[in-house]
């Protein structure tokens, strides 16, 4: 099996089941949702090699702009797909004559089709628009509707929710989720290399993304400028008093417990509601960790020295002030 798709079968298996029953007639929505990192790009990658013989794949991006492409992932299609939709897609005038001139590229010759929408949590609204219109009407078509997302990105106002709604109150619709991969998984990807595998899955967590970069850095010590760059890219948009306090609990290399939290965070665990939700976090009754040891690392290791020394002084500080501090902890 390809490294790159480890423990993926049952996703592309079922993936290519809606494929055969989309040939019928009975088309449907599939839901491929994880965290950053997780493998939904490669997934999509993978499923051409599973699906039958055949099957027409029409794929479409949404990306992280600050001003969203007016239907993207549609425009994405042109030259690929008939006259019709390329003209309605590229003049962009008229919504409505987008929508029939998809439903009628799904509807025609040869089916079945996958249409494929990535990172549809940055989709504009002119394409969530047209999404809704298609998830109403999929199981009437042979095609099948393929939308991935960062679940752990999504805000209870995040546009996506909408036609998440939607989609569940569908006949037809597939969803799934997409695990870190195992120790045994992140052991047979370290089977080339010199790295101790348990020291590569206590890093990474099994996210694949964080194993193919370390990997391909060579060891565990510091973290991949790839990775680096990621995980600031995530913190892009948060509030200054989040990232404050992420760069604060990022010089603790270990898990946080709460009564440290509220005394290194005015107002405690509630400045850190944005970065939970973004998959950054993991917050307990008990304590706070970073999801991933490396999102911690890239984190510290992104700060000026003369920062870093001052967080570490308020942790010093903080410490010695608790009653029956721990001299060794301290």
């Amino acid at each position: 099996m390809d490294q790159g798709i480890l423990e993926r079968e049952p996703e592309l298996a079922r993936l290519a089941s809606a494929v055969r029953e989309a040939a019928d007639g009975a088309g449907s929505v599939a839901l491929v949702l994880g965290e950053a990192g997780i493998g939904k790009s490669s997934l999509v990658k993978a499923m051409p090699d599973r699906l039958p013989h055949g099957t027409r794949i029409l794929l479409g991006q949404c990306d992280d702009l600050a001003t969203r492409r007016p239907l993207g992932p549609f425009r994405d299609l042109v030259g690929s797909v008939g006259a019709e939709l390329a003209r309605a897609v590229t003049e962009g005038g008229d919504r409505h004559r987008v929508y029939e001139a998809l439903q009628g590229e799904l509807a025609g010759v040869p089916h079945p089709a996958v249409l494929v929408v990535e990172d549809v949590h940055w989709a504009d609204e002119a394409s969530l628009d047209a999404l809704r219109f298609l998830v109403r009407r999929m199981d009437r078509l042979p095609a099948v509707l393929v939308l991935t997302y960062r679940d752990d990105e999504l805000s209870r106002e995040h546009p996506l929710r909408d036609l998440l709604g939607q989609v569940s109150r569908t006949d037809r619709v597939h969803r799934l989720p997409l695990a870190r991969l195992s120790k045994s998984a992140v052991h047979a990807l370290s089977s080339a290399s010199r790295l101790d595998p348990a020291q590569v899955y206590e890093v990474t967590s099994g996210n694949p993304f964080f194993v193919t970069e370390v990997l391909a850095a060579g060891g565990t010590g510091g973290v991949p400028p790839t990775v680096v760059d990621a995980v600031l890219a995530r913190l892009r948009g948060l509030d200054g008093r989040t990232v404050d306090a992420l760069e604060q609990l990022a010089v603790v290399p270990s898990a946080v417990e709460r009564p440290l939290v509220d005394a290194l965070l005015t107002g405690g665990v509630a400045v850190l509601a944005a970065a939970e939700q973004r998959g950054l976090l993991v917050v307990t009754p008990e304590r706070v960790a970073f999801r991933h040891e490396l999102i911690r690392r890239a984190v510290a290791d992104s700060l000026p020295a003369a920062r870093r020394i001052d967080l570490n002084r308020e942790v010093l500080t903080a410490l010695m002030l608790r009653p029956g501090s721990d001299p060794a902890r301290v």
